[in-house]
């Protein structure tokens, strides 16, 4: 067996002995949702934010993911709120999900909601990577151990039924719904076709993706996708970057040569901190599976019960999912080049990132985007000097649990991360974290509350 293999059975079989250790079990049926712990969907999200790094998808098919979920996580126990608002009508093209009745297991609702549209989003990858099969069957595993303990403690099936039955399709709803969004993809054969491919930058452009190590270009229409924000790209587009020039006493070579003089003195912590929120694919969450891993450790330590789970959760990953289009858009309308062809062909040819740069243009960094979205709405959830421990790396490199004392100062540390890494420019980084928090200010503006 693969190593990668054992280390997700040994993570999956921890997470089902929980999954019969409920904190709140239900104890009697109730037709609100604030009576129902939050257990099933964080059992859900996290083993996702695994499929995830498993499958090694993309940062930005990760967001978009965790937003298709969240969302149909959030619709499908909305009927049971007395708290949280219909999406209906509020996020693009959402018009017309089904509607509840009144007299539904919500957590039922929420299990076969969670599982449908976790192995719709991930059913592209199944037919071509046999290596992944297992993942598949941790998803049906965890549905089935639920519906186990679904069955000892409600007496009438037939309401198990009918909720089950709502909860699937609330799913389907959600899953036709992404559809046309512009990232779904129907094989791994139509991804690579789409996502990895040469792109002809026009004429005048900085950005040469011949010039990278790949020499292809990762998914350069990613920006065209829909939003869940109606307009929100127009709203929070960033004013172009600094005019690219060669000269030394150009604001562009000064922002050039900061990252290379950075790069050859760095502290012992700024490498710390530029590993740390690194967040690639196959070795992490990605970038926007972090920010969830926080979010459903702050969600715990709460104790949140469904419905705040719910709303908190679709919340976050709306505002990921967007952070990466406008990003992506904002990138391929401005194509400027990376500090590595930079610095190479003008300052010094010697000059090495930390670590491997990217195949898609400069500006704005998704890792500033992201987390400036996500700071703004998880900050809107627990507060402004919410204060936690992040432990989301610990598998990977023994890389210690940081302490901060806000979601900001957690956005503005894995911002500056990516100058440390010789990845981005100190403008790419200053501006995607505001383009972030306007779009997340931007998710926050939804009518959230009854």
């Amino acid at each position: 067996m693969q190593k990668s293999a054992l280390s997700f059975y040994i993570f999956f079989g921890l997470l089902l002995l929980g999954s019969f250790n409920f904190s709140n079990a239900q104890t009697k049926i109730s037709k609100n949702t604030t009576a129902y712990d939050a257990n099933i969907p964080k059992q859900y999200v996290r083993l996702i934010n695994t499929m995830i790094m498993k499958t090694g998808i993309a940062a930005t098919n990760a967001a978009r993911i965790h937003g298709y979920v969240g969302i149909t996580l959030y619709q499908a126990t909305n009927g049971g709120s007395p708290t949280y608002r219909s999406l209906t009508n509020q996020i693009n093209s959402f018009t017309n999900p089904p509607i509840a009745n009144k007299n539904l297991l919500w957590d039922v609702v929420a299990n076969e909601a969670l599982k449908t549209v976790a192995d719709s989003l991930f059913s592209y990858l199944y037919p071509t990577l046999a290596n992944y099969n297992y993942i598949r069957k941790a998803l049906d595993t965890l549905h089935k151990n639920n519906n186990i303990y679904f069955k000892s403690i409600y007496k009438s099936p037939k309401q198990i039924e009918e909720s089950a039955i709502f909860g699937r399709k609330m799913a389907e709803y959600v899953y036709q719904y992404s559809k046309s969004d512009g990232g779904f993809r129907k094989s791994i054969e139509e991804t690579v076709a789409r996502d990895y491919t040469h792109y002809e930058a026009p004429s005048g452009s900085s950005w040469d993706d011949t010039k990278t190590r790949s020499r292809i270009s990762i998914q350069p229409t990613w920006g065209k996708n829909r939003t869940f924000i109606k307009d929100v790209y127009e709203q929070t587009k960033p004013a172009n970057p600094i005019v690219f020039s060669k000269e030394p006493d150009s604001d562009f070579y000064k922002q050039a040569m900061e990252v290379y003089e950075i790069s050859r003195q760095l502290t012992f912590d700024q490498r710390l901190i530029a590993e740390y929120w690194r967040d690639e694919a196959v070795v992490s969450y990605t970038p926007g599976g972090h920010t969830i891993h926080i979010l459903v450790n702050a969600l715990e330590k709460e104790k949140a019960s469904l419905d705040k789970f719910a709303y908190a959760y679709a919340k976050t990953g709306i505002a990921l999912n967007d952070a990466f289009i406008c990003c992506w858009e904002t990138k391929y309308s401005t194509n400027c080049i990376r500090p590595i062809t930079y610095i190479q062909e003008v300052i010094d040819k010697r000059f090495k990132p930390s670590f491997y740069t990217p195949a898609f243009p400069e500006y704005t960094s998704g890792h500033s985007t992201q987390w400036g979205a996500g700071a703004e709405v998880l900050s809107s959830i627990f507060g402004n000097q919410y204060a936690f421990i992040d432990q989301t790396d610990y598998l990977r490199d023994k890389l210690v649990p940081r302490k901060f004392k806000s979601f900001d100062e957690a956005a503005q540390e894995a911002s500056m991360s990516r100058i440390y890494g010789g990845i981005h420019f100190r403008q790419a980084c200053e501006v995607g974290l505001e383009q972030g928090k306007r779009i997340g200010r931007s998710v926050n503006g939804l009518n959230w509350l009854k």
